[in-house]
């Protein structure tokens, strides 16, 4: 059985699909058993398609102006 260590150890190459099929099954396996791996790997999925997101995120009218009026009394 794969432990936690190792699916921290192998993550990247995990979520690139750069592992042997294996691997991934062994991996599959434990994060169906291990509940804080599957929330690790899913917060890290989760993660990357927010950064890679390249869509401009609108701001609700009057937040952009109360958000510069905090800075500059706050760094004023």
């Amino acid at each position: 059985m794969i432990r936690c260590k190792e699916i921290l150890r192998e993550l990247s190459d995990y979520m690139d699909e750069e592992i042997t099929p294996e691997l991934r099954a062994r991996m599959e396996v434990h994060l169906c058993a291990c509940r804080h791996c599957k929330v690790l790997v899913d917060t890290t999925r989760k993660t990357l398609t927010l950064v890679s997101d390249n869509s401009f995120l609108e701001l609700p009218k009057g937040v952009s102006e109360r958000l510069l009026e905090r800075l500059s009394r706050h760094l004023g």
